[in-house]
C-alpha cells in the first residue's frame, strides 16, 4: 500500500483531519497505528479501505486506485471495522462466513474448507453452529479477524482487533498476523497499546495533530537480569 499527498478535511471545521499523508505498507511488514481516542485511527483506516474518499491525495493497493478502481483494490485487502455489530446477529459464525466468502467468489467444498480453518485458527471451531449475537465482544472480534483472512488477501487492515481479547486470544492475533506476514502479507491496524509494538516489525505509524508519523520502534528497555549478566567494558573498549 501507498499513501501519497493524503489530505482530509470535512466541510464544517476548519482544522484538517489528516494534511499531505505520506507513508508506505511494504509485502510482509506489521504495522500498528497508535493514536489517542478522537486522534483518527478508524477514519485513517476507512480512508484505506475507501469507504471515506479523501479530499486530496492518493491510495493505491498492489497499484490500484482505492477511490479511482475501488472493486480491484478492495480484492487486495482483508478488512475488519466494527466486528461487535458489523455481521448477521441471528445467522451462526458458519453461516455468517459462507456469506463473505461468496462476496470473494469462494463456494462449496473450497469455502467450507476455508471456513473451518478459519475458525480453527482464531479458536472458535466450538463456535461455529452458535448465532452472532450470543458471541462475547472477543469472540466477535475474532470472527472478525477470521472474515478479514477470507480468500488469503495480500493486506489486512484491522481497526482494534486486540481490544476486548484476553491473554491468551491477543497472543493468538499476534502469532496469526506473523504467519500472515511471513507469508508475503501485510498488515496495519490500530490499537492504543504500546504492548502491540513488541511483535511487530520494525517501524510504526502515530497520528498526531493531522499528521501520520511513521517512526522506529522503540528498543526495550534492558531487564535486570540483563544488566547483571552483561559483560564489564574495559577503558579500552569505551574509548
Amino acid at each position: 500500500m501507498t499513501v501519497t499527498s493524503m489530505s482530509m478535511s470535512y466541510r464544517k471545521t476548519t482544522t484538517p483531519v489528516f494534511s499531505e499523508v505520506d507513508f508506505t505498507v511494504p509485502a510482509g511488514r506489521l504495522v500498528p497505528v497508535l493514536g489517542s481516542n478522537g486522534a483518527g485511527k478508524t477514519t485513517l483506516l476507512k480512508i484505506l479501505c475507501g469507504l471515506i474518499t479523501p479530499s486530496a491525495g492518493s491510495v493505491t493497493v498492489q497499484g490500484e486506485d482505492v477511490v479511482r478502481r475501488p472493486v480491484a483494490a478492495r480484492a487486495h485487502l482483508g478488512v475488519s471495522l466494527y466486528p461487535e455489530r458489523s455481521f448477521y446477529f441471528r445467522l451462526t459464525c458458519t453461516q455468517n462466513l459462507r456469506y463473505y466468502a461468496s462476496l470473494r467468489d469462494l463456494y462449496g467444498a473450497r469455502a467450507k474448507r476455508e471456513i473451518a480453518g478459519l475458525l480453527d485458527r482464531v479458536g472458535l471451531e466450538e463456535f461455529a453452529d452458535t448465532q452472532f449475537m450470543r458471541l462475547s465482544l472477543g469472540q466477535r472480534k475474532r470472527l472478525g479477524l477470521a472474515r478479514a483472512l477470507l480468500g488469503s488477501p495480500s493486506l489486512l487492515l484491522l481497526d482494534e482487533p486486540t481490544a476486548n481479547l484476553d491473554t491468551e486470544n491477543v497472543a493468538r492475533f499476534h502469532e496469526i498476523i506473523a504467519e500472515h506476514a511471513d507469508g508475503g502479507g501485510s498488515v496495519l491496524f490500530s490499537t492504543h497499546t504500546e504492548g502491540d509494538l513488541e511483535k511487530t516489525t520494525d517501524r510504526f505509524l502515530r497520528i498526531a495533530e493531522s499528521r501520520v508519523l511513521s517512526l522506529p520502534k522503540p528498543e526495550p528497555e534492558p531487564t535486570a537480569a540483563s544488566e547483571s549478566t552483561a559483560e564489564p567494558m574495559t577503558l579500552q573498549e569505551a574509548q
